[in-house]
């Protein structure tokens, strides 16, 4: 026996000191309070992600945040643009209506928007910001999304089909046909516009000026005049057209 004893491992003689020890419950009561913290640091930082989406970007609320308005500077009013007409000439406008008032570059891009309504106005708002860091950007954005009002040209057939109304003085019809007739890039000769003018005169106008000879539109509007002049005197009565009788019969 005390020869198996010497050839016995000493590494199995003490079998308590060599099992692995049950952990107390101190330990289990650690742990769950590390998974609780690490959870609820996990669960703030979700919330923060999410109110980050939720939060306003405020350096995107103002184009140039350190514009400032000048002393007793007062907003002129100015007609507002919808999106149509000419952008140029709003721009004009504008601009000539601000810079006396002692505005700036900035302050121009800063308060555009307010001669701005409707479409526009959510056109403009809508705008990347990168896009609009000047007022040149500004100029440049805004005159080439509305360049299209300015090139839709009257055509020779509009000026044709132009007509004077019935109870249209001449007058108003000249300035109304050559104000259609400025917006054309290839107008007529002034001998061809005369010819359409005349066409396009009412039935008692027309026949007191068709046969004669105008060098000018000076001398047309100079011979209307004078015939729309007698015809409010009364010197010439206006053709009333006939009615034509309708004749009915009586069914059998």
């Amino acid at each position: 026996e005390d020869k198996l004893r010497a050839h016995t491992n000493p590494m199995f003689d003490n079998e308590e000191e060599c099992s692995p020890k049950p952990k107390s419950p101190t330990f289990f009561a650690n742990e769950s309070i590390l998974m609780s913290s690490k959870i609820e640091a996990l669960e703030k930082a979700l919330r923060g992600i999410r109110k980050s989406d939720d939060l306003v970007d405020m350096s995107s609320l103002s184009l140039f945040p350190k514009a400032r308005l000048p002393s007793h500077f007062r907003m002129p009013e100015l007609e507002k643009f919808d999106g149509m007409g000419c952008p140029k000439t709003h721009l004009k406008m504008y601009v000539r209506a601000m810079q006396p008032r002692g505005a700036d570059d900035e302050l121009l891009a800063q308060m555009f928007h307010e001669t701005l309504i409707g479409s526009a106005l959510k056109w403009f708002l809508a705008l990347d910001e990168s896009r609009i860091k000047t007022w040149e950007d500004v100029c440049t954005e805004f005159s080439n999304h509305y360049r299209y009002n300015t090139e839709v040209d009257v055509t020779r057939r509009d000026l044709e089909t132009t007509k004077q109304e019935p109870r249209e003085t001449f007058s108003a019809f000249i300035m109304r046909w050559r104000a259609k007739a400025s917006q054309m890039i290839n107008r007529p000769t002034n001998e061809e516009q005369i010819q359409m003018v005349l066409k396009s005169l009412s039935p008692i106008y027309r026949k007191h000026l068709f046969a004669q000879y105008f060098p000018d539109f000076k001398a047309l509007t100079g011979a209307g005049a004078q015939v729309e002049d007698v015809l409010i005197r009364g010197d010439i009565k206006v053709e009333q057209p006939c009615k034509r009788l309708r004749t009915t019969f009586n069914e059998r």
